[in-house]
C-alpha cells in the first residue's frame, strides 16, 4: 500500500512558487533601456527628421514588449506581486523616454532649419 501511495504521489500537481522578478529587468535598467536608445535617436532626428520613424518604430516596440510581459497572466502577475505597481509604470519609461527624445529632436531639427533659412 505504501509503495502504491509513493507511486500516486508522483503524479500529483503541486502548485509551484518561482521567483519572476530575477529575471526581469531592475527599474533603473529599464530606465536606461529608454535612454540608450533614446539619445542616438535624440541625435538622428536633429540630424534628419527621417530618422523620427526609427524613432516611433522604437517606441511601439518597447511600449508592445512591456504590454505583452505585463498582461501575461503568469509573469504578469508574479511581477507585480513582487516588484509592486511602479514596475508598470517603470515598464512603460522606456518606450516614453525614446518617444521624449524623438519629438525633442524633432523640435530641435525645425528650430536648427528656421533658424538657419
Amino acid at each position: 500500500m505504501n509503495k502504491r501511495l509513493t507511486f500516486a504521489a508522483l503524479f500529483v500537481s503541486f502548485n509551484a512558487v518561482a521567483e519572476v522578478s530575477d529575471k526581469m529587468a531592475t527599474i533603473p535598467e529599464l530606465w536606461l533601456q529608454g535612454f540608450i536608445f533614446g539619445i542616438p535617436i535624440y541625435f538622428l532626428t536633429v540630424w534628419r527628421k527621417d530618422f523620427l520613424g526609427l524613432g516611433i518604430l522604437f517606441t511601439v516596440f518597447f511600449a508592445y514588449v512591456a504590454y505583452a510581459t505585463l498582461s501575461d497572466p503568469y509573469i504578469g502577475v508574479g511581477i507585480i506581486k513582487e516588484q509592486g505597481r511602479p514596475f508598470i509604470i517603470a515598464s512603460y519609461s522606456a518606450a516614453v523616454i525614446i518617444a521624449l527624445c524623438s519629438a525633442l529632436g524633432l523640435i530641435k531639427n525645425k528650430a536648427k532649419f528656421k533658424s538657419a533659412t
